[in-house]
């Protein structure tokens, strides 16, 4: 398991994870205003991030999830309570984990259900071609210092995403622990109707939507992130004991 942050705090931990082509950087803000609200915070590499997107095209949407999934298991051992959330990918991989792992709740952000472009649905068909089939822009800024995601999305790894997906439309009625399913009303990627998609499949008793409404994809990052972090902090100190 690579750690790109983690704080040590309370007996509650939260394991946050980041999208694909992305790094840990664009779920990190989120992370330290958890830690300064009490809790313990793990955010972990991916697997096949933060080297190339070579390393990417090598691995599959199982080696994503248990990438999450030993960071999990990690953070149980040392807390009593523990969250999971993700960003985009990451939250499909959140969300799956709280559909086979017992969590204290579960948070999407700009999570997917289904996409509509005809290209995603047949790039099964095109999966072993060298195409570069979405060209990001730059990386994540923080503090003025730019930290590059990967310059393009293998063909292949949007097959696994689909593939991610699809699976995840199967297992959601499994999610019981509490839910918060946010999104951004401006996010250029992935259609804000997904949340509510995700928001009905759901197994969970309690659940929650947050729509951030200057928001675009990268909700940690963007206009409403602090009304994101305070939505969060409240969501997961609500659920049980005090930290």
């Amino acid at each position: 398991m690579r750690v790109a942050y983690e704080a040590r705090k309370g007996t509650a931990g939260f394991l946050l994870l980041h999208g694909l082509t992305g790094t840990p950087d664009e779920v990190r803000p989120l992370g330290e205003r958890l830690a300064r609200g009490g809790f313990s915070v793990l955010v972990p590499w991916l697997a096949g991030h933060g080297t190339s997107p070579k390393d990417l095209e090598r691995t599959t949407w199982r080696d994503w999830e248990e990438s999450g999934r030993e960071a999990l298991h990690a953070l149980k051992r040392r807390t009593r309570r523990v969250f999971v959330g993700g960003l985009s990918m990451g939250a499909c991989a959140a969300l799956h984990l709280a559909s086979h792992e017992e969590v204290d709740g579960v948070v999407s952000m700009a999570g997917l259900y289904k996409l509509v472009d005809w290209r995603f649905n047949l790039i099964g068909f095109f999966r072993f071609l060298q195409w570069r089939t979405r060209e990001l822009k730059g990386g994540v800024s923080r503090g003025g210092v730019v930290h590059p995601t990967y310059d393009y999305a293998p063909t292949k790894s949007l097959y696994e995403l689909k593939r991610m997906m699809d699976h995840l439309r199967d297992d959601l009625r499994y999610v019981k622990a509490p839910a918060l399913v946010c999104h951004g009303s401006k996010d250029s990627m992935v259609p804000p109707g997904n949340a509510d998609q995700i928001l009905a499949a759901l197994g969970s008793a309690l659940k929650h939507r947050l729509i951030l409404p200057r928001s675009n994809h990268v909700l940690p990052l963007d206009e409403d992130r602090e009304i994101l972090f305070a939505k969060v902090l409240r969501f997961a100190r609500s659920r049980g004991r005090r930290i």
